[in-house]
């Protein structure tokens, strides 16, 4: 399920409208940052509405856009090593 967004994202590149293309590339590029940020918020960083990034979520096949939060947020759990996980905390 954790690699599934990012590779669910980079193999949908070619389909997305325009303002999914921003959100795609916008999550990539920033996938640790994007992870923890509301869809207002990401929204507005990547150019495209609120109710745009609800709609690209779903597109992804998730329930809505925490789905892909917790999705995001999964592979930075992945990645950080034990002692960034206690300095995080």
């Amino acid at each position: 399920m954790a690699k599934s967004v990012l590779h669910r994202i980079e193999r949908g590149m070619p389909t997305f409208s325009k303002g999914q293309k921003r959100i795609g590339e916008y999550i990539l590029k920033n996938s640790d940052k994007a992870a923890f940020m509301t869809a207002s918020k990401l929204g507005k960083l990547s150019g495209v509405s609120e109710s745009t990034v609800v709609r690209f979520a779903s597109e992804l096949g998730y329930d809505g856009y925490p789905g892909m939060q917790r999705a995001l947020q999964e592979i930075i759990r992945s990645r950080l090593t034990s002692t960034q996980r206690i300095q995080a905390a």
